[in-house]
């Protein structure tokens, strides 16, 4: 989680913008959007450990990419911060006025980083599930598509795991996921720091900000059912 803060605090000072701290505890540290503090908060989560957990790769060996379990390690870490979300705002560390962003970095959990059709952290957090196409069975053309509805995914134990948190007031309090891929070490870098980055604005979120405001990050906007894609300004 270390690594995650630092990365994404370079990402973010390298343009321009100025961070602030609270000190040791709550989120990391904030910025000011129109006046108001913008707390960011990261997790790195790993591939877990219970029945649950994501298998690491076998080389040599075909396999097929466990969708739910991959969803379940993206629910886990909103749940996990959440709880320490409430415990800063219980210390009034941090209030109901500020925004509040989650860094979230997918690089310990096998094909994490990815999707099948759509990213994976798209999907633990909005109701979107595979997508079906429609096939023409005399001309086998394809006549159309769209994604499946899915809020939810089960555990090995049978609990269900709801995929519905962008659309649920518990969760208000969340302006954005911040995305990032990236293994950053002396050979593996990005191109440029934070080209990797992808933000999911939160459609309920009780202080949501304009995109434009951090243009330099691929941006995911959920409105009226519809999910669309706004490539970065660099």
């Amino acid at each position: 989680e270390r690594f995650c803060e630092m990365y994404l605090a370079v990402a973010l000072m390298e343009r321009g913008v100025k961070l602030s701290s609270v000190g040791g505890e709550g989120p990391e540290f904030y910025f000011k959007i129109c006046k108001r503090r913008v707390f960011v908060e990261a997790i790195a989560p790993g591939p877990g450990t219970s029945l649950d957990q994501v298998p690491g790769p076998k080389f040599g060996e075909a396999s097929r990419t466990p969708t739910e379990k991959i969803l379940l390690r993206f629910t886990h870490a909103l749940e996990e911060k959440r709880k320490k979300y409430l415990l800063a705002l219980d210390k009034g560390i941090i209030t109901h006025e500020d925004g509040y962003i989650l860094a979230i970095n997918s690089r310990e959990i096998h094909h994490g980083a990815g999707g099948n059709t759509l990213p994976f952290f798209i999907q633990a957090y909005l109701p979107i599930g595979p997508l079906a196409v429609a096939i023409d069975p005399k001309t086998l053309e394809v006549v159309g598509s769209h994604y499946q509805y899915r809020n939810k995914v089960s555990k090995q134990t049978g609990t269900d795991i709801s995929t519905n948190a962008f659309l649920d007031p518990n969760f208000q309090f969340v302006s954005a996921i911040l995305h990032s891929r990236v293994e950053v070490d002396c050979v593996n870098r990005p191109y440029e720091i934070g080209f990797d980055f992808d933000i999911l604005h939160n459609p309920k979120a009780l202080h949501k900000f304009n995109p434009k405001i951090l243009p330099w990050f691929t941006s995911w906007i959920y409105h009226d059912d519809e999910l669309s894609r706004i490539d970065p300004s660099l």
